[in-house]
């Protein structure tokens, strides 16, 4: 029978729930007892839901339990509901919050199911146990490792020091470690965190920025000898300094290490003025000849006039021609002891680009009349004669000498076994690759044991006689053409005349000549 909206809200149309229960005392009081308790409980819940998302705002999924809350409060009630109805027939009232409660309902299974596939991943509190637990032991063998790098770092004896690589590309210190605070007298605790310019002095910080700025611009590791005015004084640091970049490739912090050769570098200085003095020596009998020959020229010329001028036969043409010839042989003589005291002076400590072509011919010009005395030959060929090194000039041309002299001794050493020698070539050329120069000094000798080839940069290491070699030659001049930046290497050759001998070649870096320099060159 259809009814009107108006008989739909009228509950007089209705009986209470209590009469299909017959009124009995003992079923009322089951349903009331039981509705109740369930009503008072569903309400608690939602409380308990509420309170514990609030404290805990970690929740992944905290916002489910409102749903939950709404769907247990409309639960909740739906109970109070059939209490009331026992004796006040309201179904639609109690039909509504079923209906609200059955929307929930709907909603929170509908999330839960939604949300099951990650629910389902979520970890067990076993599985949190076991992690905790892993990353418990993580830290503390992280702590552990941290603890002996840390010690690692402020007691190893060689210098070390972090440099962090700022975003906009500038330099500051992390950290230094007590050994290099010590070698430099700087102090770690106003170094670290400043940037490079701040804490240095000027001088300073221009000479090591220039250092980090390669390694950060490279991306690789460099390696090189710098001398540093520190709170110390002026020392020399054979320093290292090794990038470390992030995930993106860019280079957050330089690595560096660095050790204190000032002692070491005081020695092979010391080492090197020995093996010139010890070359003068060597030198000694041609400087005699070379002194003897002018000395002579001026005796006779002398003579002749004042025997002239005793005689009254003075011509003035040939007393001109006499002075001038006197003039000439005293600057001659000048000119090779002012050579003579140049070489043998203590070089300076810096460098300067110049002509290997000029040491190559002083050192030819110093032995080129003993030699000759001995029958031996110095041819010389430049191919190229405006290629520039940096160096040290009077070094280079030690070198030059100590290997006419090793030459020479092998040419006299073949002579004496009865065979023919003679001849050191001189060869002076640039490399194809425009960047470097070779020099080749290569002697007709018979060359030595290909087994000893290896050794003959080593120190103290010689093929001759006991007595007759320390054997630092050749090891000092591998120490000044790796200062320079080049290397050198030896090689036993087979000559066009059918002599065998051994070839030493020097390869320099060449420098850029200016248009003056070049200039000069040709003139």
């Amino acid at each position: 029978m259809a009814t009107g909206f108006d008989e739909l809200l009228d509950p007089n149309g209705f009986v209470p729930h209590g009469v299909c229960l017959l009124w009995r005392p003992d079923i009322l009081a089951l349903h009331i007892a039981s509705d109740t308790l369930i009503g008072l409980s569903y309400f608690s819940i939602p409380l308990a839901l509420l309170y514990f998302v609030h404290r805990r705002r970690d929740l992944v999924f905290g916002w489910v339990a409102l749903l939950f809350a709404i769907f247990i409060v409309a639960c909740g009630t739906t109970h109070l509901l059939a209490v009331w109805t026992l004796w006040n027939p309201d179904y639609l009232l109690e039909g509504v919050v079923k209906a609200i409660t059955a929307l929930a309902s709907l909603a929170t299974a509908a999330t839960l199911w939604w949300l099951m596939p990650r629910l389902l991943v979520l970890p067990s509190p076993k599985e949190l146990e076991r992690t905790n637990t892993a990353l418990e032991r993580e830290i503390a063998v992280r702590r552990q490792a941290e603890s002996r790098y840390s010690s690692f770092f402020n007691n190893l004896a060689e210098a070390l020091f972090i440099v962090e690589v700022r975003p906009d590309g500038d330099f500051a210190y992390e950290a230094i470690n007590p050994a290099l605070a010590r070698a430099t007298g700087l102090n770690p605790e106003q170094l670290r965190g400043r940037r490079v310019r701040d804490a240095l002095s000027p001088e300073v910080a221009d000479a090591v920025l220039g250092r980090y700025s390669q390694c950060r611009d490279t991306g690789e590791s460099i390696d090189y000898e710098e001398v540093l005015s520190l709170p110390v004084g002026q020392r020399v640091f054979h320093t290292m300094l090794v990038p470390m970049k992030d995930a993106n490739g860019r280079v957050v912090q330089l690595l560096g290490s660095g050790r204190d050769v000032t002692e070491r570098r005081r020695l092979q200085e010391e080492m090197v003025q020995t093996s010139k003095l010890a070359t003068l020596g060597t030198l000694a009998a041609g400087m005699a000849h070379e002194m003897s020959q002018p000395l002579n020229i001026i005796r006779l010329w002398a003579e002749n006039i004042l025997a002239r001028l005793r005689g009254n036969a003075l011509d003035p043409d040939r007393v001109d021609r006499a002075l001038t010839l006197v003039i000439d042989q005293t600057e001659r003589m000048a000119r090779l002891i002012d050579h003579v005291r140049t070489f043998g002076r203590r070089d300076g400590g810096s460098t300067q680009v110049f002509h290997p072509v000029t040491c190559i011919n002083s050192a030819i010009d110093l032995v080129r009349h003993q030699y000759a005395l001995e029958d031996i030959e110095i041819v010389e060929r430049a191919a190229s004669t405006d290629l520039l090194v940096d160096g040290r000039p009077l070094e280079l041309e030690q070198l030059i000498l100590n290997l006419f002299s090793n030459a020479r001794d092998a040419i006299l050493a073949l002579r004496g076994a009865g065979r023919a020698a003679g001849r050191i070539m001189v060869d002076v050329s640039g490399e194809q690759d425009g960047h470097t120069m070779a020099i080749q000094v290569t002697d007709d000798g018979g060359g030595i044991d290909p087994a000893l080839l290896p050794r003959i940069f080593d120190p103290f290491f010689t093929t001759k006689e006991v007595g007759q070699g320390a054997g630092l030659g050749l090891s000092i001049g591998y120490g000044i053409v790796d200062r320079m930046g080049g290397r050198i290497d030896a090689a036993n050759v087979d000559l066009e005349d059918g002599h065998r001998g051994l070839r030493i070649t020097i390869i320099l870096p060449s420098q850029p000549a200016s248009s003056l320099d070049r200039e000069l060159s040709h003139a």
